[in-house]
């Protein structure tokens, strides 16, 4: 699941034709992002609705690697609702630039400041947003169960109200159904659970195989579901609030 995070910001920005400020809610859903991200190597789970470290070995991913860090900080568990909701510093910002690093996005115009959106992005790399756009579309066209990586996906551009934007209108709404009925777990294929063994309570970090692969998979299964829930409560709470929470890469916002 590694392209989840971009693949997520891309979408953004495309529905928001170079600006983030019609899709605010994309900072909870980096952060439940990186919940599933991180779950799916075997470094956290979901515990009694808390959020538990596995493993602090590091990643290799510098986002993930903070996130992980300051999930291990917390001097007591936080609830993925908990955590979802008090995004990292800059979040939107560090992805913007590690797209921008990579020239798959260009900053285009700036409008005087750099606050809450009003910066655009021009996509340079059109291929990069085709296959993020492709990943969705094969998910909203198809039928039957599916995987995890596929669940994830759904559910978070559900979470933040990709949904509306990049299937809008009557002729699109089998699209819409299609992935929130996704979102809400109905078509999620359940991964093998893990033995009962001494084995696949030992999961070793980035398992690939076995018992062990097993139970990272239950994990990631049960995180996908909280943090959905939690983006989407997130991103509920701050629209009746009227909280815009992104903002371009040089602003100083503790929600961007």
């Amino acid at each position: 699941m590694d392209w989840l995070c971009e693949d997520l910001l891309l979408l953004a920005l495309d529905a928001g034709q170079g600006r983030l400020g019609r899709t605010y809610a994309i900072s909870y859903g980096l952060m439940g992002a990186e919940l599933v991200r991180l779950a799916a190597r075997g470094r956290i789970d979901v515990v009694d609705d808390l959020v538990v470290v596995c493993s602090q070995a590091p990643t290799g991913d510098l986002e993930l690697d903070a996130a992980l860090a300051r999930i291990g900080e917390s001097t007591s568990p936080l609830g993925p609702g908990e955590w979802v909701e008090r995004p990292r510093p800059r979040i939107s910002g560090r992805y913007l630039e590690r797209l921008t690093a990579t020239g798959v996005i260009c900053e285009q115009t700036r409008f005087g400041s750099t606050w809450f959106g009003t910066t655009r992005w021009r996509i340079t790399q059109t291929g990069r947003l085709a296959e993020a756009r492709q990943r969705l579309d094969l998910i909203a066209c198809s039928a039957g169960p599916v995987d995890l990586s596929q669940a994830a996906y759904a559910g978070l551009a559900c979470a933040v109200g990709l949904d509306r934007l990049l299937y809008p209108g009557r002729n699109r709404l089998a699209e819409r159904d299609r992935l929130r009925e996704i979102a809400a777990g109905r078509w999620t294929t359940s991964p093998a659970m893990a033995s009962d063994s001494a084995d696949a309570t030992a999961v070793s970090p980035d398992a690939s195989s076995g018992p062990g692969r097993a139970a990272v998979e239950v994990a990631t299964f049960a995180v996908i579901g909280a943090a959905t829930d939690a983006v989407a409560g997130a991103a509920a709470a701050a629209a009746r609030a009227g909280v815009r929470v992104i903002s371009s890469p040089a602003s100083l916002s503790a929600n961007s």
